[in-house]
């Protein structure tokens, strides 16, 4: 009986043969397996590769800054406050104005830009904007705060309703200086950490450079208490024995080495002094220092009332309130069933009084020159830049006490619980950023209303002229400033012989004769009213509404379409209705 041959019967050359064939196929199979393996590997993870890149926080920090300020460009060649005289001014003008202010870099700067083009400046705020929250993320995590304290913090210095004034051209230089600040900041701690004199000192020159916004000054103080609490954090870290000797060697410690910090706004102050010390129309009792204790306890109180900014929150600051007030009240009633957070309460407190800290800075330099910080309106808040880094702190602090309290539940759930209502928070943030954006639209049309109106009546060209706005379409209530009813008088015109007053400025300094008293040294070319007859009172014109009965939003939105899709239909000073002129006498 026969049987089949096996491996074994194999000759010795066929058996290696095939061993040899098998190997071969078996190699190459392997090779084929293992390209495939790694080709379905990476298909596998190139979704989640996205993944892990959508939850990096600059990312995040990014998309959610974009969704606030991103109406920013509807903006692009809308002007406010003074930007109207920075519109169209030469290079030479710039420059000696400025340089008259104490700031002559700031002329060329706005030179700069305008020669790129008007819409440069609504760039570089959303650019300037975002790099400031970003390097303010790094700050935090130099400090070694958690990710999501830092990425929450930083969030909420982008969007919170505050510093109004970044739409308006004149201020975008203070975005650029602070920028430089905050980087000074992170250089500052980083150099401290890794005992590196020369990023030390290189940090010393950003500061200094950054002081000619010289709201920055006073906010320098932050440093010194930075220095203060790293310096103290390393000499009880260190192992030396100056150390570990108790606490009055450490305190000359610290003195020896805060003491050049110290002067740092003194050598400034020497420089500004010969180099960029202020002249002409800004040499006398123009922001001059004017330290009063009712502005101080003024200062004070708002910090204690403002400590989250409901009177900057577009939907109103009762609304606001009364929300805050019954939130409060629902978990003191429910206190007595609470699991509470003691940890999360104590970072919540440490919180709060960081951002206390930060509002005073933020205020301190309006305090320091007489004036009474505020919430209420852009135009007074437009030198306050720090308030939104202390407003962050308060809020996220406030918020982490009230998530403290949240009844017991299970911790995946109350974590769910927690980032939806932080979510809630932004989202409300960021729509109020949408309707700021949309006030200040509302009022570059009322500006080009004007302008048409100006261009289309003979009584209002070369005319003084007293203008009681009842439109309703100013952003935030903003009484027009001189600069602006001079260059939209000289945009319809091309002329420079009318001098046009808001009613309210105007009876504020005792009527037509007082405010021309009070701001003469400001007329000129600079304000576009340099041919103008000071001495002849305006005749006062009533401006109202055209349509009175349309929604302005709903106007809004059909003047941009009208204005994108069909531009000679569009004309601007139907939204407006003049009654008057009333005149004292004729002319």
């Amino acid at each position: 009986m026969t049987r089949p041959l096996s491996g074994y019967d194999l000759p010795h050359n066929i058996l290696s043969r095939r061993k040899h064939k098998n190997s071969s196929t078996m190699k190459h199979s392997l090779t084929f397996c293992e390209t495939m393996d790694v080709s379905l590997h990476k298909e596998r993870h190139r979704v989640p590769d996205m993944q892990i890149l959508l939850k990096r926080a600059e990312l995040q920090l990014f998309f959610v800054y974009a969704a606030a300020h991103l109406p920013i460009f509807l903006l692009s060649e809308a002007r406010y406050w003074d930007d109207w005289s920075l519109s169209g001014a030469s290079k030479d003008m710039l420059f000696s104005v400025f340089t008259q202010a104490g700031s002559p870099l700031v002329g060329y700067y706005h030179y700069a830009v305008q020669t790129a083009g008007w819409w440069l400046y609504a760039f570089s705020t959303f650019i300037l904007g975002y790099l400031i929250v970003h390097v303010f993320y790094l700050i935090l995590k130099s400090l070694d705060f958690s990710k999501i304290d830092r990425l929450s913090l930083s969030i909420l210095v982008g969007v919170q309703p505050l510093y109004y004034a970044r739409i308006a051209a004149i201020n975008n230089p203070a975005s650029f200086f602070l920028l430089i600040f905050v980087f000074a900041i992170y250089i500052f701690i980083i150099s401290a950490k890794e005992s590196n004199r020369y990023k030390e000192y290189f940090s010393y020159l950003l500061f200094m450079f950054s002081f000619q916004f010289n709201s920055l000054i006073p906010a320098f103080l932050l440093v010194l208490l930075l220095g203060i609490y790293l310096l103290y954090k390393k000499s009880k870290a260190s192992t030396d024995a100056f150390s570990l000797d108790g606490g009055s060697k450490i305190s000359k410690y610290i003195i020896k080495n805060t003491a050049i910090i110290t002067l740092i706004p003194f050598i400034y102050a020497i420089i500004q002094h010969f180099l960029f010390k202020k002249s002409g129309m800004f040499a006398a009792d123009y922001n001059v220092i004017d330290i009063k204790f009712s502005a101080l306890t003024s200062e004070i109180k708002i910090i204690f009332s403002y400590l989250l900014p409901f009177d900057g929150i577009y939907l109103g600051k009762k609304l606001i309130l009364l929300i805050f007030v019954a939130a409060m009240l629902a978990i003191y009633f429910t206190s007595y069933r609470v699991c509470s957070r003691p940890e999360t309460q104590h970072s919540g407190r440490g919180l709060i009084s960081i951002g206390v800290v930060l509002l005073g800075l933020g205020a301190l330099a309006y305090v320091m020159v007489g004036k009474e910080p505020s919430y209420e309106t852009w135009l007074t808040t437009r030198f306050q830049i720090l308030l939104p880094f202390g407003a962050a702190f308060s809020t996220l602090g406030l918020f982490k006490i009230i998530c403290a309290v949240f009844p017991a539940m299970d911790p995946d759930k109350r974590h769910r619980m927690t980032v939806a209502s932080f979510g809630g928070l932004i989202a409300v943030l960021v729509v109020n950023w949408w309707f700021v954006y949309g006030t200040f639209y509302l009022d570059h049309l009322r500006q080009e209303a004007f302008a048409d109106t100006i261009r289309n009546t003979p009584d209002l060209q070369s005319r003084n002229s007293v203008i009681l706005d009842r439109s309703g379409l100013q952003a935030f209530d903003t009484p027009a400033g001189l600069g602006e009813y001079a260059g939209l008088h000289e945009s319809a015109t091309g002329k420079r012989d009318a001098l046009i007053l808001n009613y309210e400025s105007m009876i504020a300094y005792g009527g037509w004769s007082g405010f021309v008293s009070k701001f003469g040294k400001f007329f000129g070319a600079w304000t576009k009213v340099e041919d103008a007859a000071f001495d002849v009172p305006g005749c006062l014109y009533i401006i109202h509404r055209g349509r009175a009965g349309r929604n302005k939003w709903s106007y809004a939105v059909s003047a941009f379409i009208v204005k994108k899709t069909y531009p000679e239909r569009y004309v601007a000073r139907h939204l407006l209705s003049f009654d008057g002129p009333f005149c004292q006498s004729s002319r």
